[in-house]
């Protein structure tokens, strides 16, 4: 019995003593946001945020260490940040990777690859472009907000938990770099204001920026991007029963079908049933009768050509970011599908939008 506990205190002496990844708090370096941006020479430019947990926060105040550096990788990059701290840089807290758009424009998949391979990482991070420089955004206080790097992770999560923003985070973004029937997309962002504000998409072709989608196009793009299920809308039109609408609560369903016609070439159709609850609305129609379905029918139809619309700029810029080419791909033989130019073909497809918009609700006003 006395040797079975001397065996186990001896063990574990051995084993505690063989411990060599301690990792103090205090020294230790979790980067929250790394921004990149594009610098000369084909290099870039790495800015970060490391939050400082040290007896210097004892009064409730936190403090960010801003550390930045010119380099041809992000894994070089950290080596000369980790020279100018006192910290053992850490990634494993990384919410949040901000690219310049000149970056962005340029490409930036290769960069990506150290964080791919690195098991600490996160791949739900989010991808985000900034329109703009993106290590100045970090680098900047704003006075309504305690924390930079928090305040650009708790905006976005918000954006995406009301599906106002179609999530793009690490794992999205490579899942849409490698599907040939679909470009990757980034939320984008920009200083307005001495705010952070969200201006919209940005649209991918392979790993590079070839547009934008402005804030107000956003819900359109949702609506043929996915199925929601607690959405929110406004929309505005000149017509005098539809002056402006806001919905909330937002549920919708896409379904699209590819067909060929008589000559042979493809076509798409998207079909969209959207059900929503009415918190605003400025127009002449009575929303608790009959004409409640002309406000329907109104809604629906400005969605078709504005629908239409975004997808017309994406084909313009050629860049499919609602994925219609793995409908398309799906619809033909793997050796036909290998032979399509999809960019080509997509900036050509005849696509059409249909619509039908439902109030569930229009609150406890009477007209």
């Amino acid at each position: 019995m006395l040797r079975r506990f001397l065996l186990a205190a001896v063990l574990i002496l051995v084993l505690t003593g063989c411990s060599q990844d301690q990792r103090i708090l205090e020294r230790v370096g979790y980067i929250e946001t790394a921004a990149f941006d594009a610098a000369p020479e084909n290099k870039i430019k790495a800015t970060v945020s490391i939050p400082l947990v040290s007896q210097y926060a004892r009064d409730g105040k936190t403090t960010d260490e801003l550390l930045s550096t010119i380099a041809s990788s992000p894994k070089q990059a950290r080596e000369a940040l980790s020279l100018r701290t006192s910290r053992i840089i850490a990634s494993g807290q990384i919410r949040t990777f901000l690219i310049g758009e000149e970056l962005a424009r340029r490409g930036f998949w290769s960069y990506l690859d150290t964080f791919l391979r690195d098991p600490s990482i996160s791949i739900r991070t989010s991808m985000v472009v900034v329109e703009g420089d993106a290590g100045k955004i970090i680098s900047q206080e704003y006075p309504r907000h305690t924390k930079t790097a928090n305040y650009i992770n708790k905006l976005l999560q918000k954006e995406y938990s009301i599906q106002s923003l179609p999530r793009t985070s690490l794992y999205e973004f490579t899942r849409d770099y490698f599907d040939d029937g679909e470009d990757p997309i980034a939320a984008l962002v920009l200083e307005k204001e001495k705010d952070i504000t969200i201006s919209g998409i940005a649209l991918m072709r392979d790993d590079r920026m070839i547009a934008k989608l402005p804030w107000e196009d956003v819900y359109l793009f949702m609506l043929l991007y996915s199925n929601l299920q607690e959405g929110e809308f406004t929309l505005t039109t000149e017509h005098p029963d539809l002056k402006a609408i806001s919905v909330k609560a937002v549920k919708s369903k896409r379904r699209i079908v590819i067909t060929k016609n008589t000559s042979g070439d493809y076509e798409a159709n998207i079909y969209l049933k959207i059900y929503g609850s009415v918190d605003e609305y400025i127009g002449n129609a009575k929303l608790s009768t009959s004409e409640r379905a002309k406000v329907e029918k109104l809604v629906s139809e400005h969605i078709v050509s504005e629908a239409l619309r975004v997808i017309k700029t994406m084909q313009r810029h050629r860049t499919d970011g609602i994925g219609l080419g793995k409908y398309v791909r799906n619809s033909m033989s793997y050796d036909e599908w290998k032979k399509t130019d999809w960019h080509e073909m997509f900036s050509q497809l005849p696509v059409k939008v249909h619509c039908s918009f439902y109030i569930k609700q229009f609150g406890s006003y009477f007209d």
